[in-house]
């Protein structure tokens, strides 16, 4: 499987691995957020190239039909952050991002929703650069950080949460392949249905005007009949899998993860069962330089494969050549020797993140407001990127 350290040819791979993510290097992406001093020098990230300024709310939603199984508390109803980036007014000439409460803009009268999903240990600003460029197209975008599955939870009311244990123990257990396949299925799944509901919180809420506080004044700028899906890793499997499930569900990117829900039984030989359903909705599958070889598409890959080979509307497959887990992060700029040390790829870190940003914001710009894109159209592409489609006749596109 894909791993952010260096592979030992010894070790057992597993394709769920490349779904659960790369556990120390999204640790390390967290100490680097909550820690400046430790990730001296800092890089600039990519700057927004849309036409609005970036607004910025956080807020709490609460799941009361949910118990939090992870908490000592008994009975307590699951909780999470979630935080926002929106298009505000640019004045001028100046970009400004990450304004707190500045006005949601009203040059339209609203804007497609967007939500994403981290990586397992990730937080919500794992890719922060990428919300930050596609609210600035005229997005809202919401980011979530799934409570005692992220590394440290920062909730709009100050309470603070760090992982759980729990958690903590198994993943190094399935990292590792300490834990056998089948209990692996079960343990991952799990956390997959946490995910999903996580997600499908955040949408029912937003639909029901239940924005939590300073999300408010969100209230009557989105366009709910255009959402969108997106996330790294462990969050690339959850978007896919309630992109399956769900109709309001338009479109959905899976960022170098592997569509763990497509896989549905172990056998009694213990061989993994991937399904057999087609993907309705537009898929976009980004990989890292890993999808170039032939051991990890026939092991690692094959449910996102299947899934491509299988899809009834339209799917993309985009191999950043040179790139690692972490490049599809902004971890690389925020910390350039953690990112050494953990083993990311040869690519550039600025064009890594730059080739993320701008396929994921031509994927949903084509997918949820119906604008041409070079990207996708291959008429202008990167060389960096291999690069495929399927469009099946009668789409339109």
């Amino acid at each position: 499987m894909v791993r952010i350290f260096k592979h030992n040819p010894n070790q057992p791979k597993r394709r769920v691995l490349a779904a659960v993510g790369r556990i120390f290097g999204l640790l390390a992406l967290v100490i680097c957020i909550l820690i400046p001093t430790l990730v001296i020098p800092f890089y600039a990230l990519p700057e927004p190239t849309g036409n609005y300024n970036v607004g910025t709310v956080i807020s709490d939603f609460t799941d009361e039909a949910r118990v939090e199984t992870f908490s000592e508390e008994a009975g307590k109803a699951r909780k999470i952050a979630v935080q926002f980036w929106y298009p505000t007014e640019r004045i001028g000439s100046d970009l400004q991002y990450d304004i707190n409460g500045a006005p949601v803009s009203t040059a339209q009268q609203s804007y497609p929703v967007l939500i994403f999903s981290h990586g397992a240990f990730g937080v919500r600003m794992s890719n922060a650069s990428t919300f930050r460029e596609l609210a600035s197209h005229g997005y809202i975008v919401a980011s979530i950080d799934h409570t005692y599955q992220a590394f440290y939870t920062a909730f709009a009311d100050g309470q603070r949460v760090p992982i759980n244990t729990k958690f903590l123990n198994e993943a190094i257990g399935v990292q590792t392949d300490a834990i056998p396949l089948d209990e692996s299925f079960e343990i991952t799944h799990d956390w997959l249905e946490l995910r999903t509901a996580d997600i499908a919180l955040v949408i029912d809420s937003l639909k029901s005007g239940k924005l939590g506080g300073s999300g408010e004044m969100l209230k009557g700028h989105m366009d709910l009949t255009k959402i969108g899906l997106f996330g790294h890793s462990l969050g690339g499997a959850a978007s896919a899998q309630l992109g399956r499930e769900r109709d309001d569900v338009k479109a959905a990117i899976v960022i170098d993860g592997t569509m763990i829900g497509d896989i549905t039984d172990i056998n009694s030989d213990n061989k993994e069962i991937i399904t057999n359903e087609s993907f309705t909705k537009p898929l976009m599958l980004m990989y890292n330089s890993s999808f170039l070889e032939a051991e990890a598409k026939a092991t690692s890959y094959l449910p996102n494969i299947n899934a491509f080979e299988r899809a009834t509307d339209a799917v993309y497959s985009l191999c950043i050549k040179g790139s690692g887990h972490l490049n599809f992060t902004d971890l690389p700029r925020i910390s350039p020797l953690l990112s050494k040390m953990l083993g990311i790829g040869t690519i550039d870190s600025f064009q890594g993140i730059k080739i993320v940003n701008d396929y994921s914001l031509a994927f949903f710009d084509k997918h949820l407001k119906r604008q041409s894109s070079p990207l996708l159209d291959g008429t202008a592409g990167y060389t960096e990127v291999e690069f495929e489609k399927r469009i099946p006749a009668g789409m339109g596109y």
